[in-house]
């Protein structure tokens, strides 16, 4: 089974409990050792921009945007590897890195359309969807600790599903609101 993420920008809040979870996971530093507010420490294999504040029509709107490797299924980072240090996990769709392959060139990081790889220590580091843990039968740390439930791994059919029926969701409020207003 091919999986794949998706985030819900509509619903994450911008708590970061998504990137602390990931690096307690991996084993990265996921606090600094400098004075508090300091950068952290380590690669962030999921990022989260916040996006605003901006006005729109009178209002002020922001969102937070989670941002892994979405494990292209024609991955450039993969073409462009000249030692082939990344490579897909043929059972899950997952692309992986070899770390004792990479030489450190980022070319990968070049050609992401989405600034995944990260380095540390002269290797990239990438999201690998936990593959440790779904292979243990668990979610994804960032999907496991999201409070808002913004971030979902699954087949691309159940992402679909999940992502329709949220929509209708929305929809029929959207209706009902209307209703009751108008």
């Amino acid at each position: 089974m091919n999986r794949t993420i998706f985030i819900d920008k509509n619903k994450c809040i911008g708590c970061y409990a998504c990137i602390v979870a990931c690096k307690v996971e991996h084993n990265l530093a996921p606090y600094p050792t400098k004075p508090p507010l300091a950068k952290p420490e380590g690669p962030e294999l999921i990022r989260v921009h916040q996006v605003g504040p901006h006005l729109r029509g009178g209002d002020v709107h922001q969102y937070f945007l989670p941002i892994p490797c979405l494990h292209c299924d024609d991955a450039p980072c993969i073409h462009v590897c000249p030692f082939s240090a990344i490579y897909k996990d043929v059972d899950t769709g997952t692309t992986l890195v070899n770390e004792d392959e990479c030489i450190g060139c980022k070319f990968c990081l070049w050609v992401c359309p989405y600034g995944a790889p990260q380095f540390y220590e002269g290797k990239l580091k990438l999201c690998d969807l936990c593959i440790h843990r779904f292979q243990g039968g668990k979610q994804t740390a960032c999907e496991a600790a999201c409070p808002a439930r913004a971030i979902h791994v699954g087949s691309a059919e159940e992402i679909s599903d999940m992502v329709g029926m949220e929509a209708a969701e929305r929809a029929g409020k959207a209706r009902r609101k209307k209703r009751e207003d108008g």
